[in-house]
């Protein structure tokens, strides 16, 4: 196809670049993300808890998919463990991960206020969030890299 420009306005003529190139502009700024789509991955997740005092009966609180945030404790799985704790999961990308863990206390166990609690998050091996503290220890940790 042979286009005479001698006679063409510039202003068509610029028209006509854009309506040509506009196709390959669009496609190829369409199939960048191929290969890219993050939202659909998975990551093991690896809960950590513990007690300096290893007789002590923890309450642990984790989540194990999305949870809505403000409803933490009824969207996450309890379980009650002696020291320490751990567990391993498939999460997928966007899912919040949280863990509690504070004394139970309802086993007639004398509970003091010196004992440290710790909570660990682990993303395919590397170390996210980590909180030691008196009485409750809460890491959390949103699946976004």
């Amino acid at each position: 196809m042979i286009i005479h420009t001698k006679n063409i306005h510039p202003m068509t003529k610029l028209i006509r670049t854009l309506i040509l190139f506009l196709p390959f502009v669009i496609f190829s700024c369409s199939s960048d993300n191929d290969g890219d789509d993050t939202t659909g991955k998975t990551y093991k997740v690896r809960y950590e808890a513990s007690c300096d005092n290893p007789n002590t009966t923890l309450r642990i609180l984790y989540t194990t998919k999305n949870a809505d945030i403000e409803h933490i404790s009824e969207d996450a799985k309890e379980v009650f463990v002696k020291s320490p704790f751990s567990t391993e999961l498939e999460m997928k990308y966007g899912d919040y991960c949280y863990i509690s863990v504070y004394a139970n206390g309802d086993d007639g166990e004398t509970i003091s206020d010196e004992l440290t609690f710790t909570s660990s998050i682990f993303v395919d091996g590397i170390k996210k969030a980590e909180t030691s503290n008196k009485t409750v220890s809460v890491s959390y940790y949103i699946l976004t890299d």
